[in-house]
């Protein structure tokens, strides 16, 4: 009698359990885990008519090779800026400023063509990338993510490795 009870009452605290996370609107899980979610813009919309400053270049296995912290401790705080209108990129790398047609396709796909950009000659270059690097990473840009608030463009080295240039919002 005494184990009959004891399994009714074990049943009726699992019945419990699961109906009061049905009524708050949670799962149960092992380790009941909240994860955050991060919306993905598939519009570009919402990209274009901001500017943008490069926080950081990584590579596809997550390694960071610039970072926004790294450019200031350099002096190079306002470089590698990107501002998106509806018919072109724009911005200021490190020295010059550039400017730059782009054509968006399906499936957030991106094609920038060759930047055009003022001649001052560079007398303090950052560590990790210079200038010519940025334009041509930019050129080979052929797809773009908005996730939050960090514009994602995927690119790659010359040696063909994948690479994404990561920025977030800058007020104008």
């Amino acid at each position: 009698m005494q184990k009959t009870l004891s399994s009714l009452a074990l049943g009726l605290a699992v019945v419990l359990t699961f109906a009061g996370c049905a009524q708050t609107g949670r799962s149960v899980s092992k380790s009941d885990v909240v994860v955050e979610t991060i919306e993905v813009s598939s519009s570009f919309d919402e990209v274009q008519g901001k500017a943008w400053i490069l926080d950081e270049l990584v590579s596809e296995a997550g390694t960071t090779i610039i970072n926004r912290q790294k450019l200031g401790a350099d002096g190079m705080g306002d470089a590698f800026t990107l501002i998106v209108d509806k018919q072109r990129i724009s911005g200021k790398a490190a020295p010059n400023r550039y400017l730059s047609p782009y054509t968006l396709g399906p499936d957030q796909e991106i094609s920038i063509s060759p930047i055009a950009g003022t001649l001052m000659m560079s007398i303090v270059e950052p560590e990790g990338i210079q200038e010519r690097e940025y334009y041509n990473y930019l050129e080979q840009v052929n797809q773009w993510r908005l996730t939050g608030d960090k514009l994602e463009l995927y690119s790659e080295t010359p040696e063909g490795d994948p690479i994404i240039l990561v920025y977030i919002s800058k007020e104008l």
